[in-house]
């Protein structure tokens, strides 16, 4: 299987998320990048097929941490669980991330949390590549479906609803699974 990146697009891509802290003077300090369809395809999100969101990051630093608040803004498309065509979702939410700089050598790595990193204090640059990724995968609902209209019904494809309609109909002419029918009598005390 042929990489849909050469190896200096996918450093380039990633590139935009490695952030300097080494040298840094104290205080705010303001990013901001995109994640396109480039960016889903080399973080292997498996629910979205393209999307556009504006990533800005407010970045405090101090001698013994590094705050960053991110502001996710835009859309993901990603396919639609009842009828399978493309749905779009707007996504615009904040995550935060806090860096903790620390002497020990042994300490550095053992994160907290999530949302807390642990980082030798001779760190040059945080990659949050992932973090970004692992905060847009969890903004996408975990059941994706085109919106319903003012009344209430479904906007999906139209051939696929009457398909599944059909089909679910078809289940029910036959009246009860017998199987079943054999559950009711159970008594429980």
């Amino acid at each position: 299987m042929r990489p849909l990146f050469s190896t200096m697009d996918e450093k380039q891509i990633r590139g935009q998320f490695r952030i300097r802290i080494s040298g840094i003077e104290l205080g705010k300090h303001c990013f901001s990048t995109s994640c396109t369809k480039e960016f889903f395809e080399l973080a292997e999100l498996d629910k979205v097929q393209d999307g556009s969101v504006d990533l800005r990051v407010e970045m405090e630093k101090s001698e013994k941490m590094v705050d960053f608040k991110c502001h996710f803004e835009g859309f993901v498309v990603a396919e639609c669980d009842r009828c399978l065509e493309p749905v779009r979702l707007p996504l615009d939410f904040d995550e935060r991330l806090v860096v903790k700089l620390v002497a020990e050598k042994s300490m550095a790595g053992e994160n907290e949390d999530d949302d807390v990193w642990v980082m030798d204090e001779n760190t040059y640059e945080v990659d949050i590549f992932h973090f970004v990724y692992e905060s847009i995968a969890l903004a996408i609902p975990l059941r994706i479906v085109h919106e319903d209209d003012a009344e209430g019904n479904p906007t999906c494809d139209p051939e696929v609803i009457a398909r599944l309609d059909e089909m679910s109909a078809g289940k029910n002419e036959g009246g009860t699974d017998p199987r079943w029918d054999a559950l009711k009598d159970i008594k429980l005390d």
